[in-house]
């Protein structure tokens, strides 16, 4: 290939006409040469507009000389070149290219090749792009290049340290969460430390072992202990310290914590001193002897949760009640879990939460059809949206189902990325990654960085043309549905606590843990449960969790209700429309039935 040698004057000309100041968000790039390949370089164009970069593709095959001509008489403070053919041709066109720009450089300007891997190396001893793109980066490390970041600059201008930071730096890609924690502290340490260099996980969310969780704050009873039971055997001030430490490298994770299942509020000054905990996961039924994973009753632990959230709360730390997926988890039917999903909120809301993080798991129960499953989780979004204002904020959180990856590893690949794609039509702010192994094994942080590599496409496709699914006319029917059944549950909900003398029920351990042991809140698991009735059967119906009556066929909830003595009758007929009502007042909602 023989290239026109530009005159003096026209160098001159470019040089003057380069001297503009440059747009650091303006990027314009082609293909060169007899390159006609063009996938690579829309497909980064389309990332770099989703976080707020104009850009103008002049085509493919562009002559260098037109290429260099265009970028002359532009203010692009990027010029991205993608050559995808043989590297032996592609040295000469960089060569020439290199030489034209260098003679006239630009203050500012960043220049940017995609090419193939035998190109890349040659590219590089040039010493002259910013940045090279061989197929296949990652949306962070798009998101990396793309910002400057490097490590001499400040790590809050670089990676935000709080949760909305966070969310609104990677807009409008979702930040990824993953579980992670290895019986060996030491190992856990290590292992999060290679996560946080590898720079695609936003949030590592510590597992603690079960000794842990329960006795941490209490060390004669933990060490005698057994260590390393269901996650990493944290002990003392100085463990966290130290996970927090070893992560302040590559992408500078956030760190979080479960909030254990005793002694809330003094975990959550520690977490918060120590790690810096992102946000709080709070239960308000769970951790306690209805699920035997905390050792306080039932009501003295939504005692206590009540009082872990209002402290969080006052302290400005976000809160997560993950209340709703336990239920689904124990088979209580859909519609239970979407009213769990609006007193899960109305419990953070009335205790001061300003920030509250929903979390939407899939695939739960694992027999759900994609529909109605989706169905479900548009409604739990629905029923919560007329609770948000200007002091309450709401975040979608999606995931996997808890039991829904194979503990093959193919087969869990494919359902991880399929449910990921549906988690997507939900446009989640947080998407808790369950890493694709957790069916056979706790994840490695091989597994995490993989699991978040499979997504990591599915996610940036899903942003760029995803249908829209949610509109399916069986989906909407089955979310009204679901509406309608949830509103009878928390009208009976209050029903029943006004029968009983309940002031503020919602916010009443002694009338929520009531409400649980007669059999308003159940699930087919708690069958044997002292805390809990147990005794309602459900089974999945057409791709749906149902209540069953003794024949086997679908008990509606006010049938429900009825067999357990509430009067039918004193409720609302408009259904939704008094769920509305009892959101948007704020005030004691006994005295709206």
């Amino acid at each position: 290939m023989v290239f026109r040698v530009l005159g003096e004057l026209e160098i001159t000309r470019i040089s003057k006409a380069m001297r503009l100041d440059v747009d650091k968000t303006m990027i314009v790039g082609a293909s060169i040469e007899e390159c006609i390949h063009v996938a690579g370089i829309l497909n980064f164009f389309q990332i770099a507009e989703n976080f707020g970069y104009k850009t103008q593709f002049l085509g493919p095959a562009v002559k260098l000389n037109d290429f260099l001509k265009a970028i002359a008489n532009s203010k692009a403070g990027i010029i991205a070149i993608s050559y995808r053919l043989t590297p032996d041709n592609g040295k000469r066109h960089l060569e020439w290219f290199v030489r034209q720009v260098t003679a006239s450089p630009v203050p500012g300007r960043r220049y940017f090749l995609g090419c193939l891997p035998g190109l890349e190396k040659y590219a590089k001893a040039m010493h002259f792009f910013d940045a090279i793109f061989t197929g296949g980066e990652t949306v962070e490390e798009i998101m990396t290049v793309l910002y400057g970041i490097s490590e001499n600059t400040p790590q809050e201008r670089n990676y935000p340290q709080d949760l909305l930071g966070r969310i609104a730096s990677k807009k409008p890609y979702p930040i990824l969460r993953a579980h992670f924690g290895l019986p060996s502290l030491e190992k856990t340490i290590d292992g999060a430390k290679r996560i946080a260099e590898a720079t695609i996980l936003d949030i590592i969310s510590i597992a603690p072992d079960q000794a842990a969780q329960e006795w941490l704050q209490r060390p004669d009873v933990l060490k005698t202990k057994e260590s390393g039971a269901g996650g990493v055997p944290i002990r003392s001030r100085d463990d966290l310290i130290a996970l927090y430490q070893q992560t302040r490298c590559g992408n500078h994770p956030l760190l979080r914590i479960y909030s254990g299942t005793q002694d809330l509020v003094d975990n959550g000054k520690l977490f918060s001193e120590t790690i810096h905990n992102a946000w709080a996961a709070v239960p308000v039924f769970w951790y306690s002897e209805l699920d035997g994973r905390g050792p306080n009753s039932l009501e003295n632990a939504i005692k206590e949760h009540i009082d872990a959230i209002r402290w969080h709360a006052r302290n400005n730390i976000p809160v997560e009640v993950n209340d709703p997926h336990q239920w689904g988890l124990r088979m209580a039917p859909d519609h239970l879990v979407v009213a769990d999903a609006y007193l899960s909120a109305r419990v953070a809301k009335n205790s001061g939460v300003k920030t509250f993080v929903q979390q939407l798991m899939f695939n739960t129960p694992a027999g759900n059809t994609y529909k109605m499953d989706l169905a479900r989780v548009l409604a739990m979004i629905e029923i919560v949206q007329p609770l948000v204002d200007e002091k309450f904020a709401v975040l979608k959180e999606t995931r996997a189902g808890l039991t829904y990856l194979s503990p093959r590893a193919e087969t869990a690949m494919g359902q991880l990325c399929a449910s990921t794609m549906m988690q997507m039509a939900v446009r989640p702010h947080i998407m808790h990654v369950v890493s694709y192994c957790e069916g056979d094994h706790a994840a490695e942080p091989e597994d995490i960085v993989y699991s978040c590599k499979l997504i990591n496409r599915v996610i940036q496709d899903s942003l760029h043309g995803l249908p829209d699914v949610t509109i399916d006319p069986s989906i909407q029917e089955r979310k009204n549905l679901l509406l309608e059944e949830a509103t009878v549950l928390l009208l009976g909900f209050l029903q029943f606590a006004r029968d009983r003398g309940y002031s503020d029920p919602f916010m009443n351990p002694t009338a929520l843990a009531s409400a649980v042991r007669e059999g308003i809140f159940d699930a087919p698991q708690l069958k044997g449960n002292k805390a809990a009735r147990g005794s309602f059967q459900t089974r999945i119906l057409d791709g749906t969790c149902i209540w069953v009556n003794g024949s086997g066929k679908k008990l509606p909830e006010r049938e429900r209700l009825v067999d357990l003595g509430l009067d039918i009758e004193q409720f609302d007929k408009q259904g939704v429309k008094q769920l509305y009502v009892i959101q948007s007042r704020g005030d004691d909602p006994e005295s709206t039935t």
